[in-house]
């Protein structure tokens, strides 16, 4: 990990072998920032929906919708995971991986939980855009609307995901470029 994330409740140096168990309790630094970002959408957001909802149907049917979309999100995040444990690789940030998985939603994305969030992200800011349709305009709304998915983002891409593959790079070399090479990054492989 970079420097960024060296903490005791981010990494355990001793704890780097495939399949070994934490000492103690720790948490991603991934799931922090996703966390941080998710607070700071219903931070923004809520106050504003509250007087939406006011409305009636025209607000809560839309934004119940958009809500299930955001859940269901969550929820895919947590049956990537499970597919990348189930398969060798492991997503806690101080273990190495003992596999380079590349299926199920691997095959789409080299981070689909980050995809997923990122989608989440911009569920979030449709939802905020929505319920600010029928309120008094508030800065707050905008400023989780707006930073919300632009600060996951280039968090993600300038700082999380190219640690995370430079680790797997070292790990796994020549699988880890061929399957770059037909893989991208965010969504999508090569044509």
């Amino acid at each position: 990990m970079s420097s960024a994330f060296q903490h005791p409740i981010f990494d355990e140096p001793g704890g780097t072998e495939a399949g070994a168990k934490p000492r103690r309790f720790k948490v991603a630094p991934t799931f922090v920032i996703d966390l941080a970002f998710s607070a700071w959408c219903l931070v923004g957001i809520a106050p504003v929906w509250r007087q939406a909802l006011t409305r009636g149907a025209i607000v809560s049917i839309p934004t119940f919708a958009l809500l299930a979309l955001i859940l269901a999100c969550y929820f895919g995040k947590t049956l990537t995971i499970g597919h990348l444990d189930g398969r060798g690789g492991d997503a806690r940030a101080y273990v190495k991986s003992g596999a380079l998985v590349t299926t199920g939603p691997y095959g789409w994305s080299r981070h689909p939980t980050y995809s997923l969030a990122f989608a989440q992200f911009l569920l979030w800011s449709a939802l905020g855009l929505y319920v600010q349709v029928f309120a008094p305009w508030s800065f707050g709304l905008m400023a989780a609307v707006v930073g919300a998915p632009l600060g996951f983002y280039l968090i993600n891409d300038l700082v999380v995901m190219p640690t995370e593959e430079a680790m797997l790079r070292r790990l796994h070399p020549q699988e880890f470029d061929a399957y770059a090479a037909k893989v991208n990054r965010w969504f999508g492989g090569h044509s």
